[in-house]
Protein backbone atom coordinates (compact mmCIF):
# COMPACT_ATOMS: atom_id res chain seq x y z
CA UNK A 1 0.00 0.00 0.00
CA UNK A 2 2.90 2.27 0.93
CA UNK A 3 4.31 1.39 -2.75
CA UNK A 4 1.12 2.07 -3.97
CA UNK A 5 0.94 5.90 -2.19
CA UNK A 6 4.23 6.67 -3.50
CA UNK A 7 3.47 5.96 -6.89
CA UNK A 8 0.36 8.30 -6.65
CA UNK A 9 2.19 11.45 -5.48
CA UNK A 10 4.80 10.99 -7.89
CA UNK A 11 2.51 10.74 -10.69
CA UNK A 12 0.69 13.49 -9.35
CA UNK A 13 3.55 16.20 -9.14
CA UNK A 14 4.55 14.97 -12.90
CA UNK A 15 0.91 15.63 -13.82
CA UNK A 16 1.05 19.05 -12.41
CA UNK A 17 4.27 19.64 -13.95
CA UNK A 18 2.96 18.78 -16.97
CA UNK A 19 -0.04 20.93 -16.29
CA UNK A 20 2.45 23.95 -16.09
CA UNK A 21 4.23 23.54 -18.95
CA UNK A 22 0.89 23.26 -20.63
CA UNK A 23 -0.50 26.66 -19.41
CA UNK A 24 2.68 28.70 -20.27
CA UNK A 25 3.00 28.66 -23.74
CA UNK A 26 4.81 31.78 -24.82
CA UNK A 27 8.29 32.40 -24.54
CA UNK A 28 8.28 35.35 -22.93
CA UNK A 29 5.87 34.17 -20.04
CA UNK A 30 6.47 32.21 -16.39
CA UNK A 31 4.26 30.28 -13.87
CA UNK A 32 3.18 32.61 -11.31
CA UNK A 33 4.62 31.72 -7.71
CA UNK A 34 1.13 30.38 -6.91
CA UNK A 35 0.38 28.66 -9.86
CA UNK A 36 -2.76 30.10 -10.34
CA UNK A 37 -1.85 31.65 -13.95
CA UNK A 38 0.99 32.71 -16.30
CA UNK A 39 2.81 36.39 -16.04
CA UNK A 40 5.42 38.00 -18.11
CA UNK A 41 8.81 38.39 -17.22
CA UNK A 42 10.54 41.42 -16.99
CA UNK A 43 10.14 44.10 -19.06
CA UNK A 44 7.62 42.29 -21.30
CA UNK A 45 3.65 42.97 -21.14
CA UNK A 46 0.66 42.46 -23.29
CA UNK A 47 -1.30 39.33 -24.83
CA UNK A 48 1.31 36.39 -24.99
CA UNK A 49 3.95 38.92 -23.73
CA UNK A 50 5.40 39.94 -26.87
CA UNK A 51 4.99 43.89 -25.72
CA UNK A 52 8.48 45.08 -24.63
CA UNK A 53 9.32 48.08 -22.18
CA UNK A 54 12.77 49.00 -22.86
CA UNK A 55 15.10 48.21 -25.26
CA UNK A 56 17.56 45.64 -23.52
CA UNK A 57 14.32 43.48 -23.18
CA UNK A 58 14.77 42.79 -26.40
CA UNK A 59 18.38 42.43 -26.68
CA UNK A 60 17.83 39.94 -24.64
CA UNK A 61 16.20 37.79 -27.25
CA UNK A 62 18.20 39.01 -30.10
CA UNK A 63 21.73 41.64 -30.17
CA UNK A 64 20.77 43.39 -33.31
CA UNK A 65 16.68 44.24 -32.43
CA UNK A 66 15.31 47.11 -30.80
CA UNK A 67 11.94 48.04 -28.97
CA UNK A 68 10.06 49.98 -31.39
CA UNK A 69 7.17 51.74 -29.49
CA UNK A 70 3.96 53.73 -31.31
CA UNK A 71 1.30 52.69 -33.04
CA UNK A 72 2.25 53.33 -36.57
CA UNK A 73 3.70 50.43 -38.45
CA UNK A 74 6.93 50.73 -41.29
CA UNK A 75 6.92 48.78 -44.30
CA UNK A 76 9.73 46.29 -42.88
CA UNK A 77 7.66 45.84 -39.40
CA UNK A 78 6.72 42.34 -38.84
CA UNK A 79 4.29 42.25 -35.57
CA UNK A 80 3.00 44.80 -33.14
CA UNK A 81 1.30 43.71 -29.72
CA UNK A 82 -1.02 46.86 -27.75
CA UNK A 83 -2.37 47.20 -24.44
CA UNK A 84 -5.19 49.70 -23.88
CA UNK A 85 -7.31 50.90 -21.40
CA UNK A 86 -10.98 51.38 -22.66
CA UNK A 87 -12.55 54.62 -22.74
CA UNK A 88 -14.97 55.95 -19.97
CA UNK A 89 -17.44 55.66 -22.32
CA UNK A 90 -16.92 51.64 -22.15
CA UNK A 91 -15.93 51.43 -18.49
CA UNK A 92 -19.54 52.18 -17.92
CA UNK A 93 -20.77 49.15 -19.62
CA UNK A 94 -17.91 46.91 -18.92
CA UNK A 95 -16.13 48.30 -15.61
CA UNK A 96 -12.33 48.38 -15.47
CA UNK A 97 -12.31 46.63 -18.26
CA UNK A 98 -8.85 46.57 -20.94
CA UNK A 99 -8.22 45.31 -24.20
CA UNK A 100 -5.37 43.70 -26.01
CA UNK A 101 -4.88 43.48 -29.48
CA UNK A 102 -1.38 41.49 -31.65
CA UNK A 103 -0.97 41.68 -35.09
CA UNK A 104 1.43 39.57 -37.68
CA UNK A 105 2.36 41.60 -40.96
CA UNK A 106 3.42 38.23 -42.22
CA UNK A 107 0.11 36.02 -42.11
CA UNK A 108 -1.87 39.42 -42.28
CA UNK A 109 -3.75 38.51 -38.97
CA UNK A 110 -4.31 40.25 -35.81
CA UNK A 111 -6.27 38.70 -32.29
CA UNK A 112 -7.76 41.10 -30.07
CA UNK A 113 -8.58 40.19 -26.63
CA UNK A 114 -10.96 42.11 -23.46
CA UNK A 115 -10.30 41.44 -19.90
CA UNK A 116 -10.41 43.19 -16.65
CA UNK A 117 -7.01 45.10 -15.96
CA UNK A 118 -7.13 43.87 -12.30
CA UNK A 119 -6.42 40.23 -13.81
CA UNK A 120 -4.36 41.14 -17.17
CA UNK A 121 -4.24 39.86 -20.59
CA UNK A 122 -3.57 36.00 -19.01
CA UNK A 123 -6.20 36.21 -16.51
CA UNK A 124 -9.66 35.06 -17.94
CA UNK A 125 -10.93 37.03 -20.96
CA UNK A 126 -14.06 38.44 -21.62
CA UNK A 127 -14.42 38.26 -25.44
CA UNK A 128 -11.64 37.12 -27.66
CA UNK A 129 -11.64 37.99 -32.03
CA UNK A 130 -10.05 37.10 -34.72
CA UNK A 131 -9.08 39.14 -37.53
CA UNK A 132 -7.94 38.13 -40.64
CA UNK A 133 -6.91 39.52 -44.37
CA UNK A 134 -5.39 42.56 -42.92
CA UNK A 135 -3.38 45.47 -44.83
CA UNK A 136 -1.16 47.51 -42.68
CA UNK A 137 -0.83 51.03 -43.95
CA UNK A 138 0.87 53.85 -41.23
CA UNK A 139 -1.50 54.62 -38.44
CA UNK A 140 -4.50 51.98 -39.87
CA UNK A 141 -5.13 48.36 -40.20
CA UNK A 142 -8.14 47.37 -42.41
CA UNK A 143 -9.45 43.38 -41.84
CA UNK A 144 -11.49 41.87 -43.86
CA UNK A 145 -13.53 40.30 -41.27
CA UNK A 146 -13.73 39.26 -37.86
CA UNK A 147 -15.17 36.59 -35.68
CA UNK A 148 -15.34 36.51 -31.70
CA UNK A 149 -16.24 34.48 -28.89
CA UNK A 150 -17.66 35.51 -25.63
CA UNK A 151 -16.72 33.68 -22.35
CA UNK A 152 -19.24 33.85 -18.94
CA UNK A 153 -18.22 37.46 -18.58
CA UNK A 154 -20.12 38.33 -21.08
CA UNK A 155 -23.89 40.25 -21.01
CA UNK A 156 -26.38 38.28 -22.83
CA UNK A 157 -26.92 41.53 -25.04
CA UNK A 158 -23.19 41.58 -25.78
CA UNK A 159 -22.92 37.79 -26.74
CA UNK A 160 -25.55 38.46 -29.06
CA UNK A 161 -23.66 41.52 -30.51
CA UNK A 162 -20.39 39.80 -31.21
CA UNK A 163 -20.80 36.46 -31.78
CA UNK A 164 -23.86 36.95 -34.55
CA UNK A 165 -24.50 40.33 -35.29
CA UNK A 166 -21.32 41.21 -36.04
CA UNK A 167 -19.84 38.06 -36.90
CA UNK A 168 -17.67 38.26 -40.35
CA UNK A 169 -17.78 42.07 -40.45
CA UNK A 170 -14.93 44.29 -41.78
CA UNK A 171 -12.85 45.81 -39.35
CA UNK A 172 -10.43 48.47 -39.24
CA UNK A 173 -7.84 49.85 -36.30
CA UNK A 174 -7.35 53.86 -36.74
CA UNK A 175 -4.88 55.48 -34.62
CA UNK A 176 -6.17 59.07 -34.05
CA UNK A 177 -3.75 60.36 -31.75
CA UNK A 178 -0.34 59.12 -30.56
CA UNK A 179 -1.91 57.31 -27.53
CA UNK A 180 -5.59 56.41 -28.60
CA UNK A 181 -6.59 53.65 -30.77
CA UNK A 182 -10.00 53.21 -31.75
CA UNK A 183 -11.54 49.90 -33.36
CA UNK A 184 -14.31 50.36 -36.07
CA UNK A 185 -16.04 47.03 -36.77
CA UNK A 186 -19.14 47.66 -39.35
CA UNK A 187 -22.25 47.55 -37.81
CA UNK A 188 -21.19 48.15 -34.24
CA UNK A 189 -23.86 50.64 -32.34
CA UNK A 190 -20.26 51.85 -30.14
CA UNK A 191 -16.84 51.78 -31.31
CA UNK A 192 -13.84 49.95 -29.35
CA UNK A 193 -11.60 52.94 -28.44
CA UNK A 194 -8.93 52.93 -25.71
CA UNK A 195 -5.73 54.98 -24.60
CA UNK A 196 -2.79 52.35 -25.73
CA UNK A 197 1.04 51.77 -25.74
CA UNK A 198 2.10 49.65 -28.83
CA UNK A 199 5.51 47.76 -29.28
CA UNK A 200 7.54 45.09 -30.87
CA UNK A 201 10.96 43.81 -31.08
CA UNK A 202 12.24 44.87 -34.47
CA UNK A 203 15.44 45.14 -36.78
CA UNK A 204 17.19 47.81 -37.36
CA UNK A 205 16.07 47.99 -40.74
CA UNK A 206 12.68 48.89 -39.55
CA UNK A 207 13.93 51.97 -36.88
CA UNK A 208 15.73 53.51 -39.96
CA UNK A 209 12.58 53.95 -41.76
CA UNK A 210 10.27 54.68 -38.84
CA UNK A 211 12.86 57.18 -38.45
CA UNK A 212 13.27 58.43 -41.86
CA UNK A 213 9.35 58.62 -41.51
CA UNK A 214 8.36 55.65 -43.44
CA UNK A 215 5.63 54.64 -41.83
CA UNK A 216 3.47 53.35 -44.45
CA UNK A 217 3.83 51.29 -47.35
CA UNK A 218 2.78 53.70 -49.58
CA UNK A 219 6.04 56.04 -50.69
CA UNK A 220 6.01 59.59 -49.58
CA UNK A 221 4.59 62.34 -51.97
CA UNK A 222 6.58 64.56 -54.27
CA UNK A 223 7.34 68.13 -52.50
CA UNK A 224 5.79 70.77 -54.09
CA UNK A 225 7.08 73.15 -55.63
CA UNK A 226 5.93 77.24 -56.99
CA UNK A 227 7.28 79.10 -59.62
CA UNK A 228 9.07 82.03 -59.22
CA UNK A 229 6.47 83.52 -61.51
CA UNK A 230 3.51 83.06 -59.19
CA UNK A 231 5.39 83.79 -55.90
CA UNK A 232 5.69 87.36 -57.15
CA UNK A 233 2.04 87.66 -58.33
CA UNK A 234 0.90 86.53 -54.82
CA UNK A 235 3.47 89.17 -53.29
CA UNK A 236 2.18 91.78 -55.67
CA UNK A 237 -1.61 91.06 -55.05
CA UNK A 238 -1.20 90.60 -50.94
CA UNK A 239 0.89 94.42 -51.26
CA UNK A 240 -1.98 96.05 -53.70
CA UNK A 241 -4.98 94.46 -50.66
CA UNK A 242 -2.66 95.65 -47.59
CA UNK A 243 -2.80 99.12 -49.05
CA UNK A 244 -6.46 99.15 -50.19
CA UNK A 245 -7.11 97.98 -46.57
CA UNK A 246 -4.72 101.06 -44.96
CA UNK A 247 -6.47 103.31 -47.52
CA UNK A 248 -10.07 102.38 -46.41
CA UNK A 249 -8.95 102.27 -42.63
CA UNK A 250 -7.55 105.70 -42.72
CA UNK A 251 -10.54 107.02 -44.71
CA UNK A 252 -13.35 105.53 -42.38
CA UNK A 253 -11.08 106.92 -39.80
CA UNK A 254 -11.33 110.60 -40.83
CA UNK A 255 -14.80 109.99 -41.59
CA UNK A 256 -15.71 108.66 -37.94
CA UNK A 257 -13.57 111.96 -36.70
CA UNK A 258 -15.24 114.62 -38.59
CA UNK A 259 -19.06 113.21 -37.88
CA UNK A 260 -17.82 112.98 -34.11
CA UNK A 261 -16.90 116.71 -34.45
CA UNK A 262 -19.31 117.85 -36.41
CA UNK A 263 -21.82 116.27 -33.29
CA UNK A 264 -20.17 116.93 -30.13
CA UNK A 265 -21.32 120.31 -29.32
CA UNK A 266 -19.33 123.15 -27.97
CA UNK A 267 -18.91 123.26 -24.24
CA UNK A 268 -21.33 126.34 -23.60
CA UNK A 269 -23.99 124.11 -25.64
CA UNK A 270 -23.83 121.49 -23.72
CA UNK A 271 -24.48 123.30 -20.52
CA UNK A 272 -26.80 124.81 -21.85
CA UNK A 273 -29.77 122.39 -22.09
CA UNK A 274 -29.02 120.46 -18.36
CA UNK A 275 -28.43 124.02 -16.63
CA UNK A 276 -30.64 126.44 -18.48
CA UNK A 277 -33.34 123.87 -19.15
CA UNK A 278 -36.41 123.19 -16.87
CA UNK A 279 -36.93 119.59 -16.02
CA UNK A 280 -40.58 119.90 -17.29
CA UNK A 281 -42.51 123.14 -17.30
CA UNK A 282 -41.52 126.60 -15.86
CA UNK A 283 -44.90 127.13 -14.19
CA UNK A 284 -44.87 127.40 -10.19
CA UNK A 285 -48.76 126.74 -9.27
CA UNK A 286 -50.46 123.47 -10.31
CA UNK A 287 -54.11 123.78 -9.59
CA UNK A 288 -57.31 121.95 -9.60
CA UNK A 289 -60.54 122.91 -8.86
CA UNK A 290 -64.34 121.92 -9.14
CA UNK A 291 -63.27 117.99 -10.09
CA UNK A 292 -65.88 115.62 -10.59
CA UNK A 293 -66.53 112.41 -12.22
CA UNK A 294 -68.79 110.42 -13.95
CA UNK A 295 -69.55 106.72 -14.34
CA UNK A 296 -70.72 106.23 -17.91
CA UNK A 297 -73.66 103.53 -18.99
CA UNK A 298 -72.08 102.74 -22.59
CA UNK A 299 -75.64 100.99 -22.78
CA UNK A 300 -77.51 104.34 -22.33
CA UNK A 301 -77.05 107.77 -23.40
CA UNK A 302 -75.26 110.30 -20.56
CA UNK A 303 -75.25 114.58 -20.63
CA UNK A 304 -72.79 116.16 -22.02
CA UNK A 305 -70.34 117.22 -19.51
CA UNK A 306 -67.52 120.41 -20.27
CA UNK A 307 -64.04 118.85 -20.86
CA UNK A 308 -61.48 119.30 -18.05
CA UNK A 309 -59.18 121.47 -19.41
CA UNK A 310 -61.05 124.05 -20.00
CA UNK A 311 -61.03 127.33 -17.39
CA UNK A 312 -63.74 126.56 -15.19
CA UNK A 313 -67.04 124.61 -15.68
CA UNK A 314 -70.08 123.97 -13.33
CA UNK A 315 -70.34 120.68 -11.09
CA UNK A 316 -72.99 118.20 -12.36
CA UNK A 317 -74.27 115.49 -10.10
CA UNK A 318 -75.52 112.17 -11.92
CA UNK A 319 -77.02 109.08 -9.85
CA UNK A 320 -73.58 107.22 -9.41
CA UNK A 321 -70.81 110.02 -8.81
CA UNK A 322 -66.79 108.48 -8.20
CA UNK A 323 -65.56 112.42 -7.11
CA UNK A 324 -67.28 115.51 -6.35
CA UNK A 325 -66.04 118.63 -6.08
CA UNK A 326 -62.33 117.86 -5.01
CA UNK A 327 -60.28 121.14 -5.47
CA UNK A 328 -56.40 121.95 -4.66
CA UNK A 329 -53.44 123.16 -5.42
CA UNK A 330 -49.35 122.39 -5.29
CA UNK A 331 -46.39 124.67 -5.48
CA UNK A 332 -43.16 123.80 -7.22
CA UNK A 333 -40.98 121.80 -4.71
CA UNK A 334 -44.01 120.47 -2.90
CA UNK A 335 -45.12 116.58 -2.40
CA UNK A 336 -48.89 116.46 -2.29
CA UNK A 337 -50.31 113.42 -0.69
CA UNK A 338 -53.99 111.77 -1.57
CA UNK A 339 -54.87 109.96 1.06
CA UNK A 340 -58.33 108.12 1.75
CA UNK A 341 -59.70 104.53 2.32
CA UNK A 342 -59.89 102.21 -0.93
CA UNK A 343 -62.62 103.23 -3.02
CA UNK A 344 -62.45 106.68 -2.39
CA UNK A 345 -61.24 108.03 -5.72
CA UNK A 346 -57.82 108.44 -5.17
CA UNK A 347 -56.61 106.62 -8.51
CA UNK A 348 -59.83 108.34 -10.76
CA UNK A 349 -58.31 111.86 -9.11
CA UNK A 350 -54.46 110.59 -10.48
CA UNK A 351 -56.21 109.90 -13.49
CA UNK A 352 -57.93 113.18 -14.27
CA UNK A 353 -54.84 115.69 -12.93
CA UNK A 354 -52.60 113.13 -15.39
CA UNK A 355 -55.09 113.61 -18.03
CA UNK A 356 -55.27 109.87 -18.90
CA UNK A 357 -58.42 107.62 -19.42
CA UNK A 358 -60.37 105.88 -16.55
CA UNK A 359 -62.52 103.36 -18.50
CA UNK A 360 -66.15 104.42 -18.99
CA UNK A 361 -65.71 107.52 -17.14
CA UNK A 362 -66.59 111.35 -17.70
CA UNK A 363 -64.21 114.33 -15.75
CA UNK A 364 -65.48 118.02 -15.57
CA UNK A 365 -63.41 120.78 -13.41
CA UNK A 366 -61.11 123.06 -14.28
CA UNK A 367 -56.96 122.46 -14.15
CA UNK A 368 -54.50 124.84 -14.45
CA UNK A 369 -50.73 125.88 -14.42
CA UNK A 370 -50.11 129.39 -12.74
CA UNK A 371 -53.08 130.16 -13.51
CA UNK A 372 -53.64 129.42 -17.14
CA UNK A 373 -55.29 126.23 -18.59
CA UNK A 374 -53.53 123.20 -19.64
CA UNK A 375 -50.89 123.64 -22.67
CA UNK A 376 -51.54 121.15 -25.68
CA UNK A 377 -48.22 119.28 -24.75
CA UNK A 378 -49.28 118.90 -20.77
CA UNK A 379 -49.37 115.00 -21.20
CA UNK A 380 -45.53 115.68 -22.69
CA UNK A 381 -45.13 117.59 -19.18
CA UNK A 382 -46.69 115.23 -16.95
CA UNK A 383 -45.85 111.96 -15.94
CA UNK A 384 -47.69 109.03 -14.00
CA UNK A 385 -46.18 106.69 -12.76
CA UNK A 386 -48.92 103.86 -12.02
CA UNK A 387 -49.11 101.27 -9.39
CA UNK A 388 -47.42 98.39 -10.71
CA UNK A 389 -44.53 98.93 -12.99
CA UNK A 390 -44.39 97.87 -16.10
CA UNK A 391 -40.22 97.14 -17.31
CA UNK A 392 -38.59 95.40 -19.51
CA UNK A 393 -36.47 92.25 -17.61
CA UNK A 394 -34.47 91.92 -20.20
CA UNK A 395 -32.95 95.79 -20.29
CA UNK A 396 -30.74 97.37 -17.93
CA UNK A 397 -31.34 100.70 -15.67
CA UNK A 398 -29.28 102.94 -17.74
CA UNK A 399 -30.47 101.44 -21.29
CA UNK A 400 -34.70 101.52 -19.47
CA UNK A 401 -34.05 105.30 -18.77
CA UNK A 402 -32.57 106.30 -22.11
CA UNK A 403 -35.15 104.45 -23.77
CA UNK A 404 -37.79 106.68 -22.49
CA UNK A 405 -35.75 109.93 -22.44
CA UNK A 406 -34.85 109.35 -26.72
CA UNK A 407 -38.56 109.28 -27.11
CA UNK A 408 -39.49 112.09 -24.82
CA UNK A 409 -37.33 114.48 -24.99
CA UNK A 410 -37.04 117.41 -27.62
CA UNK A 411 -34.92 116.94 -31.09
CA UNK A 412 -32.95 119.76 -30.19
CA UNK A 413 -30.80 118.34 -27.66
CA UNK A 414 -28.09 116.30 -28.51
CA UNK A 415 -27.20 112.97 -28.06
CA UNK A 416 -24.43 113.56 -25.08
CA UNK A 417 -27.03 116.36 -23.30
CA UNK A 418 -29.61 113.34 -23.37
CA UNK A 419 -27.16 110.96 -21.68
CA UNK A 420 -26.50 113.72 -19.34
CA UNK A 421 -29.79 114.10 -18.42
CA UNK A 422 -29.70 110.17 -17.88
CA UNK A 423 -27.17 110.15 -15.61
CA UNK A 424 -28.33 113.20 -13.69
CA UNK A 425 -31.47 111.34 -13.14
CA UNK A 426 -29.73 108.42 -12.24
CA UNK A 427 -27.89 110.13 -9.04
CA UNK A 428 -31.01 112.05 -8.44
CA UNK A 429 -32.95 108.75 -7.75
CA UNK A 430 -29.71 106.78 -6.20
CA UNK A 431 -29.20 104.17 -8.64
CA UNK A 432 -26.18 104.72 -9.94
CA UNK A 433 -24.90 101.57 -8.43
CA UNK A 434 -27.07 99.78 -10.35
CA UNK A 435 -26.66 101.50 -13.69
CA UNK A 436 -25.60 98.31 -15.75
CA UNK A 437 -27.81 95.70 -13.70
CA UNK A 438 -30.78 93.83 -15.39
CA UNK A 439 -33.74 95.01 -14.07
CA UNK A 440 -35.13 91.26 -13.92
CA UNK A 441 -38.59 89.64 -12.63
CA UNK A 442 -40.27 88.56 -9.68
CA UNK A 443 -40.20 84.98 -11.61
CA UNK A 444 -37.56 83.99 -14.15
CA UNK A 445 -35.09 86.63 -14.27
CA UNK A 446 -32.83 87.66 -11.44
CA UNK A 447 -32.26 91.50 -11.28
CA UNK A 448 -32.99 94.50 -8.85
CA UNK A 449 -35.28 94.76 -6.12
CA UNK A 450 -38.16 95.47 -5.63
CA UNK A 451 -38.01 99.50 -4.72
CA UNK A 452 -35.30 100.00 -7.38
CA UNK A 453 -37.52 98.48 -9.92
CA UNK A 454 -40.21 101.41 -8.34
CA UNK A 455 -37.60 104.14 -8.60
CA UNK A 456 -36.44 103.21 -12.53
CA UNK A 457 -40.30 103.34 -13.17
CA UNK A 458 -40.27 106.92 -11.47
CA UNK A 459 -37.22 108.03 -13.40
CA UNK A 460 -38.64 107.01 -16.86
CA UNK A 461 -41.38 109.19 -15.76
CA UNK A 462 -39.58 112.24 -14.65
CA UNK A 463 -45.06 117.70 -12.27
CA UNK A 464 -45.03 113.73 -11.21
CA UNK A 465 -48.02 111.98 -10.49
CA UNK A 466 -47.76 108.70 -8.65
CA UNK A 467 -50.09 105.86 -7.75
CA UNK A 468 -49.37 104.21 -4.81
CA UNK A 469 -45.77 104.06 -5.16
CA UNK A 470 -45.20 102.37 -2.14
CA UNK A 471 -47.33 99.45 -2.64
CA UNK A 472 -45.62 96.11 -2.63
CA UNK A 473 -42.93 97.48 -0.37
CA UNK A 474 -41.62 97.25 2.84
CA UNK A 475 -41.34 100.06 5.39
CA UNK A 476 -38.38 100.65 5.30
CA UNK A 477 -37.70 100.80 1.60
CA UNK A 478 -41.41 102.74 1.39
CA UNK A 479 -39.73 105.42 3.99
CA UNK A 480 -37.01 105.39 1.62
CA UNK A 481 -38.96 105.74 -1.68
CA UNK A 482 -41.13 108.75 -0.04
CA UNK A 483 -37.56 110.70 1.04
CA UNK A 484 -36.44 110.27 -2.13
CA UNK A 485 -39.53 112.28 -3.49
CA UNK A 486 -38.98 114.84 -1.65
CA UNK A 487 -35.45 115.49 -2.84
CA UNK A 488 -36.93 114.98 -6.45
CA UNK A 489 -39.48 117.33 -5.60
CA UNK A 490 -37.03 119.79 -3.83
CA UNK A 491 -34.84 120.02 -7.48
CA UNK A 492 -37.75 122.10 -9.13
CA UNK A 493 -40.46 119.28 -9.51
CA UNK A 494 -44.11 119.05 -8.25
CA UNK A 495 -44.76 115.71 -7.07
CA UNK A 496 -48.53 114.25 -6.27
CA UNK A 497 -49.04 110.74 -4.76
CA UNK A 498 -51.63 108.22 -3.60
CA UNK A 499 -50.65 106.53 -0.73
CA UNK A 500 -51.98 103.89 1.37
CA UNK A 501 -51.61 104.01 5.21
CA UNK A 502 -48.16 105.73 5.04
CA UNK A 503 -45.50 105.32 8.30
CA UNK A 504 -45.23 108.24 10.23
CA UNK A 505 -41.56 108.95 9.08
CA UNK A 506 -43.09 109.10 5.16
CA UNK A 507 -46.29 111.38 6.71
CA UNK A 508 -44.29 114.02 7.78
CA UNK A 509 -42.27 114.07 5.08
CA UNK A 510 -45.45 114.99 2.77
CA UNK A 511 -45.88 119.20 2.42
CA UNK A 512 -49.33 118.64 1.84
CA UNK A 513 -52.43 116.46 2.56
CA UNK A 514 -55.61 115.82 0.40
CA UNK A 515 -58.21 113.31 2.20
CA UNK A 516 -60.75 111.43 0.07
CA UNK A 517 -63.86 109.85 1.74
CA UNK A 518 -66.64 107.48 -0.24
Amino acid sequence: MRVLRVVGVVVGAMMAVASSAQTCKAPNEILRADGAQCECVKDFLGINCRQCRTERACNTLDKNSHCAVGLAYSSSMKAKTYSCVLSETLQAVFNDGAMGLACDTTAQTCTMSVYKSATGPQGQHAIDCNMKECSFNGTTVSCASLTCTCTDLCSSISKQLFEVSLANKPVSLVAISDTTLKVNIEGSPLPLEGTCSASSCEQTKVMEELAGGDSASLPPPPPQTYSKALIVSLTVVLVLLGASGLFVCCFYAMYMSKVRAAAAPSPSSLEDPLDHMPPNSPANIFSFADICCVATNPHHDQPNLPSIFRRSGPCIHPPKTLLHDIRGSICRGQVLGLMGPSGSGKTTLLNALAGGSNGNTQFSGAISLDHEPLPANYRHLAAYVHQDDCLFPTLSVRESIEYSAFLRLPAMLSLYAKQQLVSKVLHELHLTHVADSRIGNATAIRGISGGERRRVSIAMELMLFLDEPTSGLDSASANSLISLLSTVAKSGRMVILSVHQPSTKSFLKLDKVLLLAK
